[in-house]
């Protein structure tokens, strides 16, 4: 499928760091992060981030 300049595209940089959130007053370690977007017609895609050098990225683009 060919892109378009409307096609939503992730940056090749780091989208989070950390290895800890804070949920209620305690400490948790990350085990995964995900982006969630959300479509106009209800619908929703979750795009799991990978853990590499300490951070957290988008996922390869394909060809």
């Amino acid at each position: 499928m060919a892109s378009s300049e409307d096609d939503l595209v992730l940056p090749p940089v780091p989208l989070a760091t950390g290895r800890v959130v804070h949920v209620d007053g305690a400490e948790r370690r990350v085990a995964r992060v995900e982006l969630v977007v959300s479509t106009e017609d209800g619908g929703e895609l979750r795009i799991p981030l990978e853990q590499r050098h300490g951070a957290w990225w988008a996922p390869p683009q394909g060809p």
